[in-house]
């Protein structure tokens, strides 16, 4: 089996619109419909791939080697050719704009406000009673999703619940495998379709731990997978990776930390002995 054709990167530089329109004929009839959709839909740009499958109807291997043909690693790169296009800038001069702390102010009001709408009650309850029975929660997330892992780890500690975080691909697929079915795999993935995150989902569900994911995308692969799904809703600029996600996971990791401490008030002893076991490290 031959290896998909792909430009060389120094044409990376030059329009992707180009390079789709050379390699037209070495296409297959499923690869030239995602180059014309994305011919179509500049807003691609500012979306996960999981939100182009359901919207285009093409099919996530048939995005991810439309892009290697066209030089790309992978969609993330193809999404950064698609948001420096010139075409795309001229899309974008109308995205919420004006000067640059206006519009992260109503980006981050919106994110949040979406975010709390969304929030299922429900799904918060069954998370907050599933961590509170499990006797370790391993947090998983890479890149991006890293600091928000450290900093839901952080809070699951400091109220005596066994968080351990795992920020590494191959790391988390073997701590996946300590895991039984008391245990509890919460996995962080904006996108819901990171290959890490997804393969330590599975083997972590194959030991029979609960997973629990918080992501951007209710059809996502990892919302599939997970027995409870907290959702966020956040909005990407390509060029900042998602670092805007961010923000909408800390609201949620706040509101399940109130809701832990209201299903169990006796876990505010452990917070006091927590800071009382750091409060001589702190000037």
């Amino acid at each position: 089996m031959t290896s998909p054709r792909v430009t060389s990167p120094n044409s990376i530089n030059e329009s992707w619109r180009k390079q789709f329109r050379r390699l037209h004929g070495e296409l297959t009839a499923a690869e030239q419909r995602a180059g014309e959709y994305f011919e179509g839909h500049a807003e691609s740009a500012y979306q996960s791939i999981t939100e182009v499958v359901v919207n285009s109807g093409i099919g996530y291997g048939t995005i991810i080697r439309f892009c290697q043909k066209l030089g790309c690693k992978g969609f993330q790169e193809f999404k950064l050719l698609l948001a420096t296009d010139r075409f795309v800038h001229a899309q974008s001069d109308h995205h919420p704009g004006g000067d640059h702390e206006s519009s992260a102010e109503r980006r981050i009001k919106t994110d949040l406000m979406e975010t709390l709408r969304l929030l299922e009650d429900s799904d918060l309850q069954k998370t907050a009673e599933r961590l509170l029975k499990c006797r370790v929660v391993l947090v998983a997330g890479v890149a991006s999703s890293a600091p928000l892992v450290l900093s839901l780890a952080w809070k699951f500690s400091r109220i005596g619940i066994d968080a351990r975080p795992s920020m590494e691909g191959y790391v988390m697929a073997v701590n996946a495998t300590l895991l039984g079915k008391s245990d509890v795999l919460f996995a962080v993935s904006s996108s819901g379709a990171t290959k890490d995150i997804l393969h330590a989902a599975d083997v972590a569900a194959s030991q029979g731990a609960s997973v629990i994911a918080l992501t951007n995308f209710s059809n996502s692969p990892l919302s599939q997978i997970a027995e409870i799904s907290l959702f966020t809703t956040a909005s990407r600029d390509p060029l900042k990776a998602e670092v805007p996600s961010l923000i909408a996971g800390e609201a949620i990791a706040e509101m399940l930390l109130e809701r832990l401490l209201t299903i169990a008030p006796e876990r505010r002893d452990h917070l006091l002995r927590s800071s009382k076991a750091v409060s001589d490290r702190k000037l």
